[in-house]
C-alpha cells in the first residue's frame, strides 16, 4: 500500500510546462495588444525572445523554491506585466532598422507617448546607476 501511495505522490509532482506552451501564450497576448498596429513578424521575434527568457526564470525560480512548483509548473500572463519585461520589448523594437520603436513599444506596453516617454526616462536611469 505504501508503494502505491509513494508512486501516486511522485507521479502527482508538477512539471514545467512546454517551452512552446510559453511562447504559444505569449505571442497570442501580445498579438491581441499589437490589434494589427505591429506586424505579425515582430510579435513573432519578440515572442521567441521573451520565451526564452520567461522559460528560463521559470526553470531556476522551479528549482530555486520547491515548495512553490506548482506556481511555476505552467506560465501565467501576468508575469509578463514586470518592468525587466517592458525594458526586452523596449530594447528589441529600438534595435530594429527602420522601425518607429516608440509607437510599436507603447502599443505592446499599453502607454501614451508622454508614459513611454517618461518610462524610458526611468529606464534610461537605472541603467546609469550601474
Amino acid at each position: 500500500m505504501l508503494y502505491i501511495i509513494c508512486k501516486m505522490f511522485w507521479k502527482a509532482e508538477n512539471k514545467i510546462e512546454p517551452k512552446n506552451s510559453f511562447f504559444l501564450k505569449i505571442e497570442k497576448f501580445y498579438s491581441e495588444l499589437a490589434n494589427d498596429k505591429v506586424p505579425k513578424e515582430f510579435i513573432t521575434e519578440l515572442s521567441e525572445i521573451l520565451t526564452e527568457s520567461q522559460f528560463k526564470s521559470y526553470k531556476n525560480s522551479w528549482k530555486k523554491y520547491p515548495k512553490s512548483r506548482k506556481r511555476y509548473s505552467e506560465f501565467d500572463v501576468k508575469d509578463l506585466n514586470h518592468p525587466f519585461v517592458h525594458y526586452q520589448i523596449m530594447d528589441f523594437f529600438r534595435k530594429l532598422p527602420n522601425t518607429s520603436y516608440v509607437r510599436f513599444s507603447c502599443q505592446l506596453l499599453n502607454l501614451s507617448e508622454t508614459e513611454f516617454a517618461e518610462f524610458e526616462k526611468r529606464k534610461n536611469q537605472f541603467e546609469n546607476m550601474f
